[in-house]
């Protein structure tokens, strides 16, 4: 919050306002855009970590983002694309 604002003042009032409140949008979720980006980010994080694992031939190597991740995605889009993720992850695991 306090870096956000430090951002915030560098620009003129209004623009650090719009941000700011674009800012807490994302950060409480509060509107259905803010909630699909947030789920963009998570998924972002797992998908660079499967590609991770496959560039070190380490499958499995960094559950721990997908851990992180589990049942915390809410937009149904991401949600189907995670599945896809989860079962090409397991798939390229077995081999």
């Amino acid at each position: 919050m306090d870096a956000m604002k430090q951002i915030c003042s560098l620009v003129p009032e209004e623009v650090g306002r719009e941000l700011y409140e674009l800012w807490e949008d994302y950060e409480f979720q509060r509107s259905e855009e803010a909630k699909f980006v947030k789920d963009l980010d998570k998924f972002e994080m797992i998908l660079q970590a499967h590609e991770y694992e496959t560039l070190s031939d380490c499958p499995g190597h960094l559950q721990e983002f997908f851990d992180s991740t589990a049942g915390k995605f809410k937009t149904e889009l991401v949600k189907e694309w995670v599945k896809k993720l989860t079962t090409d992850r397991t798939g390229s695991s077995a081999t």
